[in-house]
């Protein structure tokens, strides 16, 4: 399944229409740069056509935030998704910072 069709799936958004299908792609787009901007992951993790479980997750969290209009859902949301960047930004499968893992 396409990483637009999850996210879909997720917000339980089931329209074709052309500008919600467009605007969602818009914040999928924007939470890959923010994971690769603020958070230090590295960019071939994040912009890829089928990125991991991990990076789906905050994918799905962040367009999730973005797009809920319930304060309550905003908060867990937007908690979970600062967890996932936390957690990815200090693996050294993702980060940007490299090592070997034994540090």
């Amino acid at each position: 399944m396409a990483l637009l069709d999850e996210v879909k799936t997720a917000l339980r958004v089931s329209t074709t229409d052309p500008n919600i299908t467009a605007q969602i792609s818009r914040l999928i787009e924007e939470a890959k740069l923010d994971l690769c901007r603020t958070a230090d992951i590295a960019e071939d993790k994040v912009i890829t056509e089928a990125p991991d479980v991990l990076i789906k997750g905050a994918i799905i969290c962040y367009v999730g935030y973005v797009w809920s209009a319930d304060p309550t859902e905003k908060d867990r949301l937007k908690a979970c998704y600062d967890d996932y960047k936390a957690k990815l930004s200090m693996s050294s499968d993702y980060s940007t910072y490299g090592g070997d893992g034994n540090d």
